[in-house]
C-alpha cells in the first residue's frame, strides 16, 4: 500500500472508493471546485494499492484569521476507507492515511485541523487519531415567518440608513469588512472577497443567496448567506461589523423573507454555543437551540500551539463544513 499526497489525477481511482464509502456518486465538477479551485491550498492524503484507492483523507483549505495572526488552515472532509479493504486491516488504513494527512499539513504550517464529524466518526477519530471534541456544534432554529419586530431606540440609531441588498457576488466594498473580521480576537476561517467569491458564487450546482448590509457610504457592515434545503433555510454564513448593533436583526429579517418566499418553514444558524451570535439569537431574537448532528472537533498538528486555549475561540458557521 502506497500513501502519498493526493493529486487531480487520482480522481478516477477515487470514484469507486467514494461510492463504496458513501453509496453515492462522486460529483466530479464539485470535487474539482472543492480541492483544486480553492484560492487556498491544503494537502489531502490517499492510500493506493496499485491503481485502486483504499483510503482518502481530504484537506479543505482555508486560513485561520484572528488578532493573533494569519495561519494556514485546513478542515478534514471526505474521510473514507474502502470496506473491502478490511482484509488489509481497515483500521490500519484509516490510521495510516490519517497520520499521513496530519504530517503533510503540519509540514505545510497548519497548527491544527478541524472538522464536524457525527457521533460514530467522532469516536473513531478520538480513539485512533487523537481528535478532541470542543463541543457539540451549536445550532439554533426559528420558525418562519418571523413576526414584525419593534427595535429599541439604540438599535434604530445604530442602524440608521443601512440598506440590505441581494448580491450575485461580493464587491470591493467587502474588503474593509473582511479586514475588521480578521482582526477580531479568536480565530475564524478566511472571509476575504476572493475566498467568499469562490465559496458562494462559483460552486457548481449549488445556489447560495447573498445578502449584504451597506451603510450610507456604500461600505459593507454585514452579510448573510442563505441556502434553502427542502423546508429548512440554512444561514450558511452570518457576519456583522458591530456585533451589538441592529444590523443583525435587519439581516435576519431579509434572510427570513427570502427563505419564506422559497417555501422554507424555518431558519437555522450554526455557531459556537457560548459566542456572541448564539447569545443574541437566543436572548433577543427568539431562536431556540436544537440538537446538531455533528461535533466541532480539532486535532493538534504543531505541539507549540496551545489548542486547549485557542480551539474554543474558533468562530465557526455552517460554511466551515463543505456539506453546506
Amino acid at each position: 500500500m502506497e500513501i502519498r499526497p493526493a493529486t487531480r489525477t487520482d480522481l478516477a481511482a477515487l470514484k469507486p472508493l467514494f461510492f463504496a464509502a458513501f453509496q453515492a456518486e462522486l460529483q466530479e465538477r464539485d470535487w474539482i471546485w472543492k480541492y483544486h479551485e480553492n484560492p487556498h491550498r491544503a494537502l489531502s492524503a490517499v492510500a493506493l494499492e496499485g491503481q485502486r484507492a483504499l483510503g482518502f483523507y481530504g484537506g479543505w483549505a482555508t486560513r485561520y484569521r484572528g488578532a493573533k495572526g494569519d495561519l494556514p488552515g485546513v478542515s478534514a472532509t471526505d474521510v473514507m476507507t474502502d470496506p473491502a479493504g478490511r482484509a488489509l486491516g481497515q483500521r490500519g488504513v484509516f490510521r495510516s492515511v490519517g497520520e499521513a494527512y496530519c504530517r503533510l499539513n503540519a509540514e505545510a504550517g497548519a497548527p491544527f485541523y478541524f472538522g464536524f464529524p457525527n457521533d460514530r466518526h467522532r469516536l473513531v477519530g478520538e480513539r485512533i487519531l487523537g481528535y478532541r471534541s470542543v463541543e457539540r456544534a451549536g445550532q439554533l432554529r426559528r420558525a418562519l415567518p418571523l413576526p414584525p419586530r419593534a427595535p429599541g431606540l439604540l438599535s434604530r440609531l445604530r442602524r440608521a440608513h443601512v440598506a440590505i441588498t441581494r448580491a450575485a457576488a461580493f464587491g470591493s466594498e467587502h474588503e474593509s469588512l473582511a479586514e475588521a473580521l480578521h482582526a477580531r480576537a479568536g480565530w475564524r476561517s478566511d472571509r476575504s472577497r476572493a475566498t467568499l467569491g469562490w465559496r458562494f458564487a462559483s460552486r457548481p450546482g449549488v445556489a447560495y443567496r447573498i445578502h449584504e448590509a451597506l451603510d450610507p457610504r456604500g461600505r459593507a457592515v454585514g452579510f448573510g448567506v442563505l441556502r434553502v434545503v427542502m423546508d429548512r433555510a440554512l444561514v450558511v454564513d452570518l457576519q456583522v461589523l458591530d456585533e451589538g448593533s441592529g444590523v443583525l436583526p435587519d439581516l435576519l429579517s431579509a434572510l427570513a423573507l427570502d427563505a419564506a418566499s422559497e417555501g422554507a418553514a424555518s431558519l437555522v444558524v450554526r455557531c459556537p454555543r457560548e459566542g456572541w451570535l448564539a447569545r443574541r439569537l437566543a436572548g433577543e431574537l427568539g431562536f431556540e437551540p436544537e440538537e446538531a448532528d455533528a461535533h466541532f472537533e480539532v486535532r493538534l498538528l504543531h505541539p507549540g500551539f496551545d489548542l486547549e486555549r485557542e480551539a474554543p475561540l474558533f468562530d465557526y458557521r455552517f460554511a466551515d463544513h463543505d456539506v453546506f
